[in-house]
């Protein structure tokens, strides 16, 4: 038996009458939070000064910051879209395992290219890039899996940057997840390396003024909800920080947030916002994609230079609810699924690599090693994921 449901029924009961309890506590304080919210709604200017005090105070402060729409706003988008090119990036990685028979990675970016109502037919682009030798290590030892992700973080960025330069305006670039990259160890001398050429990938999509934007769907941030917390002139929060951690800003917005609706913009305040200046500057909105029977609530980031442009705004809005309902009863923008598909590396697709390898290997008079005694013996279960 590979799990003790004995032991787990007791805690799963456990469970379900914490959460019928804890439910209550909620609904009070959903109840006080979007109170907060409609009366300091036009506060903008006094919540900003107040994410700047409490960011002084605390070092890696992390909530939303008002811009210049109220908080509690939320925007329709007229339909269809208007005319543009969609470049959807997605990527995928094999990391490097030393109880493999030879020692690799791989980041794998799968680029869907789409132009709405044009007749064209989509394109779909793949970059395939194998990692080996000295790439595989850094002063740390042999190169982790947050490395790898990073790598494919930065190669995304830099794909769609060139390719947004082929083609004319508007063109709009979506990749799944934040804008922010977050990965460890920030301090190693690569990270600074791979940032600065994230960064400069930002810097060419600012240049040729292309709508950027990360799609995290189903968000559990409380970006906003940490907002309206903020202790005030150094008195504590009004709501208990045990309760309030329970309310997304989804929850929140959920309340006013129709089918179709957009919120206001905010800043982000984090870590490493100052990272990101001037025109690079994160942003994001919360966006309901959802029908009248099933909501559906994704958080969008963006940087400054979509912001600052009311029009790329909206034609990034109304692009992503087009592009939403085209997947049917579960709403998610159709060019980050075909993207994802395009990238996704299967274990049939490592096996077959590994063996390309491991002929290229012996063609070259090098015997490739074995595979360990752990990993003949997870093998012989019968593995059908990579990880």
């Amino acid at each position: 038996m590979p799990v003790n449901y004995l032991k787990l029924n007791q805690q799963i009961r456990e469970m379900g009458k914490d959460a019928l309890s804890r439910e209550a506590d909620l609904a009070r304080a959903m109840e006080q939070l979007t109170s907060m919210l409609n009366e300091r709604a036009n506060d903008l200017k006094a919540l900003q000064q107040q994410v700047e005090e409490a960011a002084a105070k605390t070092k890696g402060l992390r909530c939303a910051v008002p811009v210049s729409e109220p908080l509690n706003s939320h925007f329709s988008c007229p339909l269809p879209a208007p005319a543009c090119t969609i470049f959807a990036a997605d990527g995928s990685q094999i990391n490097p395992d030393a109880h493999d028979s030879v020692l690799y990675g791989l980041v794998n970016i799968g680029v869907f290219c789409i132009q709405p109502h044009s007749g064209s037919v989509p394109v779909e682009k793949t970059y395939s890039q194998l990692l080996y030798g000295d790439n595989l290590y850094t002063a740390g030892g042999m190169a982790s899996e947050d490395l790898i992700a990073l790598l494919r973080d930065v190669q995304e960025r830099r794909t769609l940057a060139e390719l947004a330069q082929s083609v004319p305006p508007p063109v709009i670039t979506l990749t799944d997840g934040p804008l922010e990259l977050y990965h460890e160890p920030r301090t190693e001398a690569l990270f600074k390396e791979k940032f600065k050429e994230y960064l400069a990938a930002l810097d060419d999509l600012a240049l040729n003024n292309v709508i950027t934007a990360g799609y995290v769907s189903r968000p559990r941030a409380d970006l906003v909800v940490r907002l309206l917390t903020l202790p005030a002139d150094g008195d504590q929060p009004e709501l208990g920080e045990q309760v309030s951690s329970g309310i997304t800003d989804t929850a929140l917005f959920a309340n006013f947030l129709l089918p179709g609706e957009r919120s206001a913009i905010f800043r982000l305040q984090s870590r490493s916002a100052h990272e990101y200046d001037g025109r690079k500057a994160l942003h994001f909105f919360y966006l309901n994609v959802g029908n009248a029977t099933r909501p559906a609530f994704a958080r969008v980031e963006v940087p400054h230079w979509v912001v600052e442009n009311p029009q790329s705004v909206q034609q990034l809005h109304s692009t992503l609810m087009e592009q939403a309902a085209l997947s049917g009863e579960v709403p998610y923008p159709y060019p980050l699924i075909r993207a994802h598909e395009i990238a996704v590396v299967k274990m049939d697709d490592r096996q077959q690599l590994t063996a390309m390898i491991e002929r290229e290997l012996i063609h070259q008079g090098i015997k490739p090693s074995t595979r360990s005694e752990k990993q003949v013996h997870k093998d012989h279960t019968g593995r059908t994921r990579i990880n």
